[in-house]
């Protein structure tokens, strides 16, 4: 299956650290060069099983810069689903030509992250050698945070820039957990052995706000939807708490519709209230929460 993500997301170009249109220009270059798999000089065995050890079985998985599917065979193996995303079209083809793309577990999207719906979530991401630097990194880090519901697994270059120990950083001073594994590839030279990082960021009870639990029982507000929920009920709760002025509202449904709601609440909130409001899961209970500004007392 092959999809499509939201164009708008070409407005951010500005925001990825690099000469993005550059670095898609050597993506497609490199897709005619049928001997090749792109970013095959990156991958080698010990990497590939220190990511399968990380990959719980039967998890949903987005793979973010698929190139022509040399991490997605792997994957398949274990994920339950894959979503392989990548916006060279030309990389796409070989990808989509393969016999990998032959399994039904596989679903391709032609694209960047900013542009996925944010109805569509996942139980991880894996980000394969992405070409976005510095404070970049940092942003896609905080983008994939929002769609998963466990962890970001990056795939990064232990090249001297250090990039990787920024967003660890980065991370960790947000309330991200990270982990670390520098990898080498022992069957090269000492000389020339290719060394990658693993950097692992369980965002699983992650939320952008410094507002504690206790806080939201004694300030929150209970909505009962039905199932199935009326057409729009997302939109007209968002707005309402909007208008209200609620610091939390408190959803709940029957668990039939829990999943869906959910991902149409996180559309709303990220379309009407976007740096105002976050989500949480509690059992069965969707919490729409308002961000402190900036300087706000707690």
């Amino acid at each position: 299956m092959v999809a499509g993500t939201d164009k708008r997301a070409n407005k951010h170009l500005e925001d990825f650290g690099l000469h993005l249109e550059d670095a898609l220009e050597r993506r497609e270059r490199l897709a005619n060069q049928y001997d090749i798999d792109y970013g095959h000089e990156r991958v080698f065995p010990a990497l590939v099983d220190a990511l399968l050890d990380e990959i719980p079985e039967g998890a949903r998985v987005l793979e973010v810069g698929a190139a022509t599917g040399l991490l997605t065979r792997p994957l398949l193996t274990r994920a339950g689903h894959v979503t392989a995303l990548e916006p060279s079209a030309g990389l796409l083809r070989r990808l989509v030509s393969s016999e990998v793309a032959q399994s039904p577990n596989l679903t391709v999207v032609q694209g960047m992250v900013e542009g996925l719906l944010h109805d569509l979530t996942y139980d991880l991401a894996v980000v394969t050698f992405t070409p976005r630097h510095g404070m970049a990194l940092s942003r896609l880090l905080t983008e994939l945070a929002t769609r998963v519901h466990d962890r970001v697994i990056l795939l990064l270059d232990e090249d001297g820039s250090l990039d990787w120990a920024y967003l660890a950083r980065e991370a960790a001073a947000q309330g991200i957990e990270v982990s670390l594994r520098i990898i080498a590839n022992e069957e090269q030279d000492l000389a020339s052995r290719k060394r990658a990082v693993l950097l692992v960021a369980d965002v699983s009870r992650w939320v952008p706000t410094l507002v504690t639990p206790t806080e939201w029982v004694t300030d929150a507000r209970e909505v009962e939807v039905p199932f199935p929920a009326p057409r729009g009920a997302a939109t007209r709760l968002v707005r309402d708490m909007l208008a209200r002025g609620d610091r939390v509202l408190k959803i709940r449904t029957s668990p039939e519709g829990s999943d869906r709601l959910y991902g149409n609440l996180r559309t709303a909130a990220y379309r009407l209230g976007r740096d105002r409001l976050t989500l949480r899961r509690d059992d069965d209970v969707i919490q729409i929460v308002r961000l402190p500004k900036a300087g706000e007392a707690e």
